[in-house]
């Protein structure tokens, strides 16, 4: 089966097709005997080039697993229904920070968040974030709303609970003593 998908490393996005017998685009990335993947009628841009330079076309490209920072599939082909079929999981809005991104989402975990473990237990390098954001950080201007973003754990640098800013004024309001009145 191929679907589209699109791999961002440290300088570079490549977009084109993967062929996998996997329905899911991280079951494909967490294949632990294979350490790169193949993508066809690939086509490479550079970050700080995106829509300014004609990216470069081929047929055929061997990326490697360890190089790949995060990436996502077309919509079309998943949702958090199918990538979180498997058991019951407790959800988490986290910030991971990874070199030169800024990633937001929903992680789902079959535990509580403790962030001295968090991701610790699970065996997959590549973990899938619902509701995604990723944010360029060299040229915010450059951020990416998709609906599954998957990133590589080995590659990031922290990972965090995040309150939206809504949130976080919520509750140093609640944190503020009250003020008397005469």
């Amino acid at each position: 089966m191929y679907f589209e998908a699109e791999f961002y490393t440290y300088d570079h996005v490549i977009q084109g097709q993967v062929d996998t017998p996997h329905e899911r685009l991280s079951d494909l990335l967490n294949l632990k005997n294979e350490t790169a993947i193949v993508i066809h009628e690939a086509r490479v841009s550079r970050l700080l080039g995106l829509g300014k330079v004609a990216p470069i076309q081929m047929p055929e490209v061997r990326m490697e697993k360890r190089s790949i920072l995060f990436a996502y599939p077309a919509e079309r082909d998943m949702s958090s229904k199918s990538i979180y079929r498997r058991m019951a999981r407790q959800t988490y809005p986290v910030c991971v920070i990874m070199p030169n991104f800024e990633l937001f989402g929903n992680v789902h975990l079959t535990e509580k968040l403790d962030i001295r473990r968090v991701l610790l237990s699970r065996a997959d390098d590549f973990i899938p974030l619902t509701d995604g954001t990723a944010v360029y950080s060299l040229y915010p201007a450059v951020t990416i709303f998709r609906s599954t973003i998957i990133f590589n754990k080995n590659l990031m640098v922290l990972i965090g609970e995040h309150a939206p800013a809504e949130n976080a004024q919520k509750d140093q309001a609640l944190k503020k003593p009250a003020t008397p009145t005469s």
